[in-house]
């Protein structure tokens, strides 16, 4: 066997040890997964202080525990978002294009004639055509988000609330990440009000923002929800007041400001920290923490 030269030994011994082997390693932070990969969360959440469940105005904040499900852009929100569109161009197609009333007098009689305009046939497959568009358009979307919060009273030997929060994002961008969505949830705590269990009801429909963007070993996420329901209850509403039972109630929503910090420890466990506040310019801030499995 003809001696190897110097030289290719050389050669051999560099290209070694600038290879990086498959099997290496995941680093023991990463942002970079948690924003740019797809993965599925499922873990535990902790949350307190005054977060958007909160009740402000009266100084009553619940303590929160339960478990937290997240699709990092995978297709459920997309499939979610499919759907809405699919079903809203149904009820678009097959509903009035205009309804053009008419009233006028024919003798003692008062005569309404009502006359409705439907889509023609080109026009109902353009409006199919343009759905089309706007599905496949969620569906490249580079970023994706499902997040599903359930809590729970009692299960784990403490916390004040049951009910659930869901978000569903997609959006675009580069180094930064915008994504905006919709969300509903429905959550009831039982707050202790000077030796008094007073019953807080949190509703949320209405839609999220959020850019996110990574900072090193971490992702950060700065977010608004936009809550609807929050113009659904009057101010009797929002102070402390006897429900159906008797029992003491105050409705509370809010869009409140969100910012968190995550990142994959060894590739495998999410961690994700953070702070929110129904308004910022007031100093009341709640926490939130979570821990799961990233699959």
């Amino acid at each position: 066997m003809a001696r190897m030269s110097r030289s290719r030994w050389i050669l051999l011994a560099a290209g070694c040890a600038l290879a990086r082997p498959a099997w290496a390693a995941p680093p023991v932070l990463d942002g970079m997964v948690l924003q740019h990969g797809q993965g599925i969360e499922v873990g535990a959440l902790y949350e307190g202080g005054a977060t958007e469940f909160a009740a402000n105005n009266v100084g009553l904040s619940p303590t929160m525990q339960g478990v937290v499900l997240r699709d990092r852009n995978g297709v459920t929100a997309k499939w979610v978002f499919g759907l809405v569109i699919a079903v809203a161009e149904a009820f678009a197609e097959s509903g009035p294009k205009s309804i053009h009333s008419e009233t006028h007098d024919e003798g003692d009689w008062r005569v309404t004639t009502t006359t409705t305009t439907f889509y023609s046939e080109a026009e109902k497959a353009e409006m199919r055509q343009n759905a089309n568009d706007s599905i496949d358009g969620v569906f490249s979307a580079p970023y994706s988000d499902f997040e599903l919060h359930v809590y729970s009273r009692d299960t784990l030997g403490f916390g004040d609330s049951s009910g659930y929060k869901a978000n569903f994002l997609v959006g675009a961008g580069k180094k930064l990440a915008y994504e905006s969505g919709f969300g509903f949830g429905h959550v009831e705590s039982y707050v202790d009000d000077m030796g008094s269990p007073t019953r807080v009801k949190y509703r949320y429909f209405g839609m999220p923002f959020r850019l996110s963007g990574v900072l090193g070993p971490a992702r950060v996420a700065l977010s608004y929800e936009w809550n609807w329901l929050k113009y659904g209850i009057e101010n009797p509403a929002r102070q402390v007041h006897a429900d159906a039972m008797g029992l003491p109630m105050v409705e509370t929503a809010s869009h409140p400001w969100k910012l968190d910090v995550s990142t994959l420890v060894l590739g495998k466990v999410s961690v994700t920290g953070g702070v929110t506040a129904q308004q910022i310019q007031k100093a009341k801030y709640g926490y939130f923490v979570s821990a799961g499995m990233h699959f």
